[in-house]
């Protein structure tokens, strides 16, 4: 693939962060808790989403905005991953947000990732990439640069049910 890379505004990074807060909120976690208990409570929420334990929330409100911001808040802080914009020049300069691994050989799309489990149904898998990442020796080296997708590699090996 060819990749290319911009920082995101400062602007845009307020409001990522300002949807965090609104998704704290939301499913009642404190900033002052662990990124694992965090991560673990958006995966908690987006897997009931989907076998319809829906709170009720104005219908403006993008859920996959604001829970990816949070997910995407903790990899940052728990990491030191970083914010960014990918375009990705063989699929039309499409662009797209991401979290994105000090050498870049990995990305997390956590906006498109939630928007998938929450209006697609793909698995919700949010907390096990935390737990692959935690444990990096379950991640094979792959080439910095590379912008790999995180979240189309992992995968239960048994379903969650």
């Amino acid at each position: 693939m060819n990749f290319s890379e911009n920082p995101l505004s400062d602007k845009i990074l307020g409001n990522i962060r300002d949807c965090a807060e609104d998704a704290a909120t939301l499913i009642q976690v404190a900033p002052t808790q662990s990124p694992s208990e965090i991560v673990e409570a958006v995966d908690s929420f987006v897997y009931r989403w989907q076998k319809g334990v829906r709170p009720k929330v104005d219908e403006e409100d993008d859920l996959s905005l604001t829970l990816g911001s949070l997910w995407g808040e903790q990899i940052v802080r728990e990491f030191k991953w970083q914010w960014g914009s990918v375009t990705f020049h063989n699929h039309g300069d499409s662009k797209a947000v991401a979290v994105l691994s000090p050498d870049r050989s990995l990305a997390i799309y956590p906006f498109h990732f939630v928007y998938g489990c929450m209006e697609k149904g793909a698995s919700v898998t949010i907390m096990l990439a935390y737990n692959m990442l935690k444990n990096s020796n379950k991640i094979p080296p792959l080439p910095a640069r590379g912008y790999e997708n995180l979240m189309e590699n992992v995968h239960h090996i048994i379903p969650r049910e």
